[in-house]
């Protein structure tokens, strides 16, 4: 696995009122529940308790979530939208594509909804119940095809810009999924070690952690 040189990613405009507000919404929405989950345990929160510590509708909340597990997570449907995973990890690129991929599959959102202290509150929750730290990492699964997808065009555009090609005989696609599977699965490995030594970690602790071990690969081959 190799790394590249740094693209600089597309400029993109900020975002406008309607969709600041739409982020708050969701953001909201997610702390509602992570928060009600902390008090009371993800299995008695419903969506209707979420609707009404916001408050919103029902409708509201299932324009942004399919479900209450989701905004507990903070799994969007747009994880599987390439243009946001793509924009995702330009942003975090900055010439090592293994830990430009770590960090996409950890943050999961765009950057202006992204909350460091909500974070750190779905990892205590993850604490007090290792079920949730299973059941997120399933979802992972819905990011791989854009995440994929993603990482190919970013490996073509280094090439482009003139980094070496790895094997001229293994294309562009097959490079980029081998390197999101070891991803997924050396962020699965890291939050397994994480859980069991306590849940002691900062999310930083267990995205470099998955670093680690998603480089290691390269040395068993």
């Amino acid at each position: 696995m190799h790394d590249f040189p740094h693209i600089p990613p597309a400029a993109s405009p900020a975002p406008g009122l309607r969709e600041r507000k739409k982020a708050q919404t969701r953001s909201d929405l997610e702390r509602a529940a992570v928060e009600l989950a902390l008090d009371r345990g993800p299995d008695d929160v419903t969506v209707d308790d979420i609707c009404a510590r916001v408050p919103v509708s029902h409708r509201t909340f299932f324009n942004y979530f399919d479900s209450k597990e989701d905004a507990l997570y903070g799994i969007r449907r747009a994880w599987g939208d390439r243009e946001l995973v793509a924009a995702q990890l330009d942003e975090a690129y900055e010439g090592d594509l293994i830990a430009a991929v770590v960090h996409t599959l950890f943050r999961g959102l765009p950057a202006e909804t992204s909350d460091p202290s909500l974070h750190e509150a779905r990892m205590l929750l993850a604490s007090r119940d290792p079920g949730v730290v299973h059941r997120r990492l399933r979802r992972l699964g819905d990011l791989r095809d854009g995440l994929v997808s993603a990482v190919a065009e970013l490996v073509e555009r280094a090439e482009d810009a003139g980094a070496a090609i790895a094997d001229p005989e293994v294309d562009h696609d097959a490079r980029a999924e081998m390197v999101v599977v070891a991803c997924i699965g050396a962020v699965r490995i890291a939050v397994r070690e994480w859980a069991e030594a306590g849940a002691t970690g900062t999310p930083g602790d267990v995205a470099s952690r998955t670093v680690t071990i998603a480089r290691s690969l390269g040395t068993v081959l």
